[in-house]
C-alpha cells in the first residue's frame, strides 16, 4: 500500500513538473488604433504578438452609407512574418473624398504559422475634421456642428432647417428618413479645405449617401446661408425618399423641390422665367429631366422651371400626388411610367398641361425624354449657385463601388468584399 501511494506520489510530481506549452503560444494578441489626417488620410495602425511568426494580416473596412448591399473591403498590410509585428495600412483620401463626420467601421484578421487565429470586434473611427473646434445643436433628426459665431447663430440656422423640413412634408409629403448632420464652416475658403480637389465657386456640398451637409456660412451671411442650407437639406430628403439601385429622378424634380423648400422664388431666378414665358422660349420639360445646360442663363432659367413645375404639381393635383410619385420613383420607375402612373399623362404631357397654365400652347414636336440611370462611378452632379451633390468614389470599392455593386448585382445578398492593393507599412 505504501509503494502503491509512492508511485501515484511520483506520477502526479512528473505532470506537474513535466514542461508544458505557454499560453503565450497558443494565442495572439494584438492593440490597435487610428490616425485621422482630415482631409487627406486615414490611417489604421496594429501592433500583434504572438507565440510563432504572424504570417497574415487582413484589415476589413466598411462605411456607413445608404446603400443597398453592404460593402466590405479588405487590405493587406505589408509587413516581415515576425512574433512581434507592428504595421499599418493608410487609406489615401484622394481617392475617396470622405465628408466630415463620416464613420468608418474596420476590424483586424490576424493568422500565425501555427494556425492560430485572431479577428478582433467591429470599432468605428469618425472622419472628423479636427482642425476646428465643432460645438454642436440638435433637434430631431437634425445636428448641426459649427465653430465660429454664438449659439444663437447655430440654433437660428437650425431652426431653420426644422421649419423648412416641416413645411415640406406638409406642402409634399417628403420627410427626413434616417439622421443629418450639418457642418457649418465660417467662409467658403474653410470650406474649400475640407474638400478634396473642389471647384472654386462651391459654397455648399450635399453628400446625400451619408446624410451630411457640409456648407460655408459666416455669421455675416444668415441670409444666403438660410436659403443654401434649406435647399441642400432637401437634397437629402429627396434622396432618401427616392434612393434605388436602378434609376435616378429627373433633375427639374430633384432641384425644384429644393428651389420650392426654400420659399417664394428669388427676384433674379422669376426675371429669367417670365422672359422665357413672354418669348415663349421655355426648355422643355424632357430636357430638363437631365442635366443642366452649363451656360449661366439657361442655368437660371433651369432652376426657376423646376420651381415652377414642382409648384404646377403642388397646386394643381395636391401634396399626396407628389408623395406618390417620390414613393414610385423609389421603386426603380422611369420618369414617363411614374408620371404615368401617378397623375395620367407622361413627360411630354406635362410639358404641354404647365405651358397651358402658363397661357402657352403645346410645343409641336416634343423630344424623347433622356432616362438616367446609376453609372458604375459615381460623379459629383454640380448644380447652380453654389449647389453641388457629392457622391464620393474610391478605388478600393468601400464607397465608388456601391453604384456598381448595385446595379449589377441588386439581388446579391447583405455583403459584398473586395480586396485593396497593399498599403503601407
Amino acid at each position: 500500500m505504501k509503494r502503491l501511494a509512492i508511485l501515484v506520489l511520483a506520477s502526479l510530481l512528473i505532470l506537474v513538473l513535466a514542461p508544458r506549452p505557454s499560453l503565450a503560444q497558443n494565442t495572439i494578441s494584438a492593440s490597435y488604433d487610428t490616425d485621422v489626417k482630415f482631409p487627406d488620410s486615414l490611417t489604421f495602425r496594429l501592433d500583434a504578438e504572438s507565440g510563432t511568426d504572424i504570417t497574415q494580416i487582413t484589415l476589413s473596412y466598411k462605411v456607413d452609407k445608404i446603400t443597398t448591399v453592404t460593402l466590405i473591403n479588405e487590405a493587406v498590410p505589408e509587413f516581415d512574418a515576425a512574433t512581434e509585428v507592428v504595421t499599418s495600412w493608410e487609406w489615401d483620401m484622394r481617392m475617396a473624398s470622405l465628408p466630415p463626420g463620416a464613420e468608418i467601421h474596420y476590424n483586424w484578421k490576424i493568422e500565425d504559422a501555427a494556425g492560430h487565429e485572431l479577428e478582433t470586434a467591429w470599432q468605428t473611427v469618425r472622419f472628423s475634421d479636427d482642425r476646428y473646434q465643432w460645438k454642436s445643436v440638435t433637434a430631431g433628426k437634425i445636428s448641426l456642428f459649427w465653430y465660429q459665431g454664438e449659439r444663437s447663430f447655430a440654433e437660428e440656422l437650425l431652426d431653420t432647417a426644422s421649419d423648412a423640413l416641416e413645411k415640406l412634408g406638409q406642402d409634399t409629403g417628403a420627410y427626413l428618413e434616417q439622421s443629418a448632420e450639418i457642418y457649418i464652416y465660417a467662409s467658403s475658403e474653410d470650406l474649400l479645405g475640407a474638400l478634396i480637389y473642389p471647384q472654386e465657386w462651391t459654397g455648399g456640398v450635399a453628400f446625400t449617401d451619408y446624410g451630411i451637409l457640409a456648407i460655408g456660412i459666416g455669421p455675416g451671411d444668415a441670409s444666403w446661408g438660410k436659403r443654401a442650407m434649406t435647399h441642400e437639406l432637401t437634397h437629402l430628403v429627396t434622396y432618401q425618399m427616392t434612393f434605388n439601385p436602378y434609376n435616378n429622378i429627373p433633375s427639374w424634380l430633384n432641384e425644384g423641390l429644393s428651389m420650392y423648400a426654400e420659399g417664394e422664388l428669388e427676384p433674379t431666378f422669376t426675371y429669367y422665367l417670365d422672359n422665357a414665358i413672354s418669348a415663349d422660349s421655355l426648355i422643355s420639360v424632357q430636357s430638363l429631366s437631365s442635366s443642366f445646360p452649363t451656360d449661366p442663363d439657361e442655368a437660371r432659367l433651369s432652376y426657376a422651371e423646376s420651381y415652377n413645375l414642382v409648384e404646377f404639381l403642388i397646386e394643381n393635383y395636391g401634396s399626396e400626388k407628389m408623395l406618390s410619385l417620390l414613393d414610385t420613383f423609389q421603386q426603380g420607375s422611369t420618369y414617363d411610367n411614374a408620371l404615368e402612373k401617378v397623375y395620367g399623362f407622361d413627360t411630354a404631357g406635362l410639358d404641354n398641361l404647365w405651358r397651358r397654365s402658363l397661357g402657352l400652347g403645346p410645343r409641336p414636336s416634343p423630344t424623347p425624354t433622356p432616362q438616367v440611370t446609376a453609372t458604375p462611378t459615381p460623379t459629383p452632379q454640380t448644380g447652380f449657385l453654389e449647389c453641388k451633390e457629392a457622391s464620393a468614389t474610391t478605388k478600393h470599392g468601400a464607397v465608388g463601388l456601391g453604384a456598381l455593386g448595385i446595379l449589377l448585382l441588386p439581388g446579391i445578398g447583405e455583403v459584398m468584399r473586395f480586396k485593396a492593393r497593399r498599403g503601407k507599412r
